[in-house]
């Protein structure tokens, strides 16, 4: 079987223009940008956590880091919140 080398990057990057620019789905987004690398979506998705992991990504961990004392969880502060 041939190694296939995936850039997370490349992918990533083409996925979103599909996205944003072209007016795809985001499974459809992703499902063309994993496809022009020789993947399926679902593999090129277990190599974006897969490098997210690697370089320290958490999510949760960097939403903590960033929440105050009387944030919500996924709201947004309006200006004069911030403030």
């Amino acid at each position: 079987m041939a190694v296939v080398m995936f850039d997370v990057d490349a992918f990533e990057e083409r996925a979103a223009i599909m996205e944003f620019d072209g007016g795809l789905s985001r499974f459809e987004a992703e499902t063309a940008a994993a496809q022009a690398q020789g993947v399926k979506r679902w593999e090129a998705l277990d190599a974006v956590r897969k490098s997210n992991t690697g370089r320290g990504g958490n999510l949760g961990a960097a939403m903590e880091r960033q929440r105050g004392e009387d944030d919500m969880p996924g709201v947004q502060p309006t200006s004069q919140e911030k403030g």
